[in-house]
């Protein structure tokens, strides 16, 4: 995100991100995972249809098969990066580990990616974001037996051939692994030479992901003081704080049960110190009652699908022969939903916990919420973008406050329409008027929440003036 201007701080205006407060609790309570695009969805992790499932560890091909024990673990900044990669042209892109290929858990292992420089049959030359990576690499550590994926944050290593456009580039992370398992390394590279980043472009380029070739893979082995383990995870604290670090497992392969609600992809996200606490619909409406009887919602369809399963209580695409289908999954603007009008730009509901049911809140005066009940005012907007019609600023009329009241909490859902249909720059812009608009229409004891985007947006990509720019790195350096 832009920095945020200095004054807001005298303002003590707290901006939280991605999931304080109620986001955190929205995104417990939500039975699936909502996303807003109508074109076959991608997974955010390293198995892509088309290009094969996880590599079974007897297609690895192993530089060393005596895995030794006897070397320490280095960080990427300790071993060198060998010169010969650095002149690799026109070959398979593939990732590196440095040895000891055995280590303990919470050790840490240097991964890197290393993609050769290729012949492009582009006629169109497309460039990063200034001090941002050419190639978009996807890169997980996945647990043959526990179902562990271990997202790997790749950054270019410290070498200034990784910024110029038709060379070699080399990426790495030093990736801590704290499950015993045996991790194969499974990756795609998503787009080469800046192709992520197409706003200043007409032509769109197809998504054509190249696999990662595997030379090595790396055991953990348990120690005895390892409070990590899967095992442990029922005997932890329950967390306090919505961004503790963890990792994804598939929910079918826990050795316990839970009543956490997997993804698309039947995992979990399990941090490694604390427990996630779940809630029920009712806790969650009881909740906003008691601490947060009004809340401000701006949002697209995205925010409009959570309503409608926070508004039913969690019945709202339940069904297991509908939860799947377009319509709960992206396509739903047309259904016909009592509470949600979804061809109004302010959308209130009252919720009522006790009586677990929800209405169009009808009264005159929004900031006045009726006993027993809390209220979530939906401003619908497309981010911050010109295709809102009118304007978003709009929204931020001459007696705001007096209009809509003044909540506990506003949320800004942005990036989503934002990354998929305007250039950075415009973004930048956008989110410094965004910001003057709240100094003027929020107090200080308003809470504000930047909900930030999901990975692919929007629309299909084949309808006329609705071309899209929307990759995940666009999603990432927006955020």
């Amino acid at each position: 995100m832009p920095e945020i201007p200095q004054n807001w701080s005298s303002r003590k205006l707290w901006i939280i991100v991605l999931g304080v407060v109620v986001l955190v609790a929205v995104w417990r309570f939500l039975s699936f995972n909502v996303v807003v695009q109508c074109l076959p969805k991608l997974p955010t992790y390293s198995v892509m249809p088309g290009i094969g499932e996880y590599p079974s560890s007897d297609n690895i091909l192993l530089e060393d098969a005596a895995f030794s024990t006897e070397l320490k673990p280095k960080l990427c900044s300790e071993v060198p990066v060998p010169e010969s990669y650095l002149t690799l042209a026109n070959s398979p892109a593939f990732i590196d580990i440095s040895q000891p290929f055995t280590i303990t858990t919470g050790s840490s292992v240097c991964v890197r990616v290393v993609v050769p420089v290729a012949s492009s049959n582009s006629s169109v030359s497309y460039s990063p974001f200034p001090g941002t990576p050419w190639d978009s690499v996807l890169l997980d550590m996945v647990g043959n037996s526990t179902g562990v994926s271990i997202p790997v944050a790749l950054q270019p290593s410290n070498h200034a051939q990784n910024y110029i456009r038709d060379k070699t580039h080399i990426y790495e992370a030093d990736v801590v692994l704290r499950d015993a398992d045996t991790y194969i390394p499974t990756g795609y590279i998503e787009y080469r030479n800046g192709m992520w980043n197409n706003e200043d472009h007409i032509e769109i380029p197809p998504m054509a992901p190249e696999q990662l070739v595997v030379n090595s893979l790396v055991t953990v082995e348990d120690n005895a003081l390892n409070d990590f383990s899967l095992s442990n995870y029922p005997n932890l604290p329950l967390c306090t704080e919505p961004n503790a670090d963890g990792r994804w497992v598939a929910k079918d392969m826990l050795p316990f049960n839970t009543t956490l609600a997997a993804d698309n992809y039947g995992r979990v996200w399990l941090p490694y110190t604390c427990q996630l606490q779940p809630y029920t619909y009712k806790e969650f409406a009881q909740c906003l009652q008691q601490k947060h009887s009004l809340i401000h919602w701006f949002g697209d369809s995205n925010t409009r699908r959570a309503l409608k399963k926070i508004t039913t209580f969690g019945q709202w695409c339940s069904e297991p022969n509908r939860i799947n289908s377009i319509q709960c999954i992206c396509h739903d603007s047309a259904e016909n939903f009592g509470v949600y009008n979804s061809k109004s730009s302010v959308i209130p509901i009252d919720i009522n916990s006790a009586m677990a049911a929800s209405a169009p809140a009808l009264d005159a005066n929004l900031g006045t919420v009726p006993a027993n009940n809390s209220r979530i005012i939906m401003f619908r907007w497309g981010g911050l973008t010109p295709r809102n019609n009118p304007p978003w600023p709009n929204t931020f009329a001459a007696n705001f406050t007096r209009r809509m009241g003044s909540p506990s909490v506003a949320i800004f859902g942005l990036i989503n329409w934002d990354t998929a249909f305007t250039a950075r720059i415009y973004f930048i812009q956008q989110v410094e008027l965004l910001a003057g608009h709240i100094l003027q229409s929020y107090s200080s004891n308003t809470k504000i929440v930047i909900r930030t985007g999901q990975y692919y947006c929007c629309t299909y990509d084949q309808i006329p003036n609705f071309k899209r720019m929307y990759t995940r790195l666009r999603n990432q350096y927006f955020n």
